[in-house]
């Protein structure tokens, strides 16, 4: 598995919606659908969906031509193949009530695709959209060109990370001081662009949600949760709360060791280099880590997985089985990072379909995960701390689209459980890159077990740095859609009044965040996030500390602790807030 470049003619992510568009043109063209056929027709509208969430949210780590591409690839090309379908899907009846079920929703699926089709906002609003992520990519140009005239080259890095890395190296306090308040004003001169379009979308939505008769676009969404507004309002408050203070903590520590006065959150980078003590943080094998990644999955899930034949070098994929049975196939996009040209490394021809299809008996849960990987000194793949960490993340999602009792069809990839439920498994999935069993697993020596601690240690604290942003995101997504006037800035105002955030949160450094996915698809529900974190801490806590379980009893940890994850219709139970900020205290201090 050499690594190739992403190119117009090695698209997997291409490959496989063709593919899949191909099997659902071939049940969409049949003169009548069996339990089977309905059933497939679902996973298909999951798969494809599961694969276009992916590529938009790994577009900045594929380049600006790979993920538009390979979105552009639909299942159905038009107004007349739903039409075509909605007709099918009327003519047939299911014998089976869950196939019934899944027929249903797909009728109502198509339904809802003709009327946003059909109204003029739909248009309107990913225009505002569009226009927002142009102001945001501005924003970007702004702080670049600030870095550039400083000495600083970005090469096609982000600003972010070129900011993040001068800080975190600059010792002089003078002079971080100057690059931090330089950066927050560039962004705070540009930042009003977005916000215009935000606002101007905010106002869209709810013309169209008092046009549907919906109490607020809030109450809209929320019709896709198992809370109702008081509880999910009740949830984001006390996270809220929860996150100024450890993030005040936060910022006293960061005062504390590195001098900073204004921005203390700004000059993170400088704290958690001290944090690290100057030692050299270690990187990882590539295949311990993937072989780690199975483990886990075998231990709790009682999963194999199974490599197949790579239809690209830059691809590793496995069949997940259980008890003999084939249950899901996930693509492991292994891309080198920063990524080279060189090195005699071309890019795999695309083949007219992957290799592996025609072995499988049937269509199957089909998912990627993305694995950013170097070369070390001898030659060997290897992944850093915060690879590995994203790396579990997103197999949590495979899990999801693997073991859900029944996939809905949706446009978003964020369909398939109660809205408050799509990153529990996730954030689950993720801890396991703390637990004890890594070290030992990857048969570290005792000086990088020791440095895969400090690892841990500063990915906890960047958790932390991060969080009150986080929570202020979906508390600002909330409030705004569940009034019928103003804008993000009222909102911001409430907030501040409430919380008293201005010393550490700022509108201008979140405004950003408001384009993500979900807070296109689903106004409102940003907390989705909050509730994960919490979530996913809550749940591992029976995993750490614990000796070698027996498989069994692994198991049946994961059947009473991971249940909701996979069940759309169990009830959404209120994570405690206690586990999430005691396990990202890296220092001994709780945040309570």
């Amino acid at each position: 598995m050499t690594a190739g470049v992403f190119t117009d003619d090695n698209d997997p992510l291409g490959a496989a919606l063709a593919g899949t568009a191909a099997r659902f043109g071939q049940l969409a063209a049949r003169s009548r659908l069996e339990d089977a056929d309905v059933d497939e027709l679902a996973l298909l509208c999951a798969n494809a969906a599961h694969l276009l969430t992916y590529a938009e949210g790994n577009q900045r780590h594929f380049g600006p031509a790979r993920a538009p591409r390979s979105g552009r690839q639909r299942l159905l090309p038009g107004p007349k193949a739903d039409a075509a379908l909605l007709a099918l899907l009327e003519g047939s009846v299911c014998t089976q009530d869950t196939a019934e079920r899944t027929r249903r929703d797909l009728l109502n699926w198509l339904r809802d695709r003709a009327r946003v089709r059909q109204d003029p906002a739909t248009a309107e609003v990913a225009a505002m959209y569009r226009q927002a992520r142009d102001a945001l990519h501005r924003i970007d140009h702004a702080q670049a060109a600030l870095l550039e005239r400083l000495g600083l080259r970005t090469q096609g890095a982000a600003p972010a990370t070129v900011f993040y890395r001068a800080v975190s190296t600059t010792a002089k306090l003078s002079t971080r001081d100057k690059l931090v308040r330089a950066w927050e004003v560039q962004r705070a001169r540009h930042a009003g662009p977005v916000l215009e379009q935000l606002d101007a979308v905010v106002r869209l939505r709810r013309e169209q949600a008092r046009a549907e008769g919906a109490s607020s676009v809030l109450g809209r969404t929320l019709e896709r949760s198992g809370l109702d507004e008081a509880r999910a309002a009740a949830f984001i408050d006390a996270y809220v709360e929860r996150a100024v203070d450890s993030t005040g903590r936060l910022a006293t520590r960061i005062r504390a060791t590195t001098g900073a006065r204004d921005h203390p959150l700004a000059h993170f980078g400088a704290y958690a280099r001290t944090v690290a003590g100057g030692a050299a943080l270690p990187s990882f094998p590539l295949d311990g880590c993937l072989d780690y990644l199975a483990a886990v999955t075998r231990d709790v899930f009682g999963i194999a997985l199974t490599p197949l034949a790579a239809d690209r070098p830059d691809e590793h994929t496995v069949l997940g089985a259980a008890g003999g049975q084939a249950i899901g196939v996930a693509s492991f996009d292994l891309m080198e990072t920063p990524l080279r040209r060189t090195r005699g490394r071309s890019a795999a021809a695309r083949g007219d379909a992957p290799s592996w299809r025609g072995e499988l008996p049937a269509t199957l849960p089909e998912a990627r995960v993305l694995c950013r990987y170097q070369y070390d000194a001898r030659g060997n793949r290897v992944v850093s701390f915060e690879s590995l960490h994203s790396m579990l993340h997103e197999f949590g999602h495979v899990m999801n689209h693997w073991l859900l009792r029944r996939h809905t069809p949706g446009e978003t990839g964020l369909d398939y459980l109660p809205l408050e439920r799509i990153e529990d498994l996730s954030t689950w999935f993720e801890k396991w890159a703390y637990h004890p069993r890594l070290a030992g697993h990857l048969a570290l020596s005792a000086d990088d077990a020791a440095k895969l601690q400090i690892c841990a240690r500063i990915k906890r604290l960047e958790f932390c740095n991060a969080n009150l942003d986080r929570a202020v995101v979906a508390a600002l997504d909330f409030d705004v859609h569940r009034q019928d006037s103003g804008g993000l800035a009222d909102s911001f105002r409430r907030l501040d009044k409430r919380f008293r955030l201005s010393d550490l949160c700022r509108l201008e450094t979140v405004a950003g965040y408001l384009l993500s996915p979900l807070c296109r698809a689903y106004p409102g529900a940003n907390f989705a996030y909050l509730w994960g974190a919490a979530f996913g801490a809550q749940a591992f806590e029976p995993w750490l500390g614990t000796g070698q379980d027996t498989r069994a009893a692994t198991r049946a940890r994961a059947e009473n602790n991971l249940r909701s994850c996979l069940d759309p219709d169990a009830p959404s139970q209120t994570p405690q807030l206690d586990p999430l900020f005691l396990f990202y205290d890296a220092d001994g201090e709780p945040c309570l």
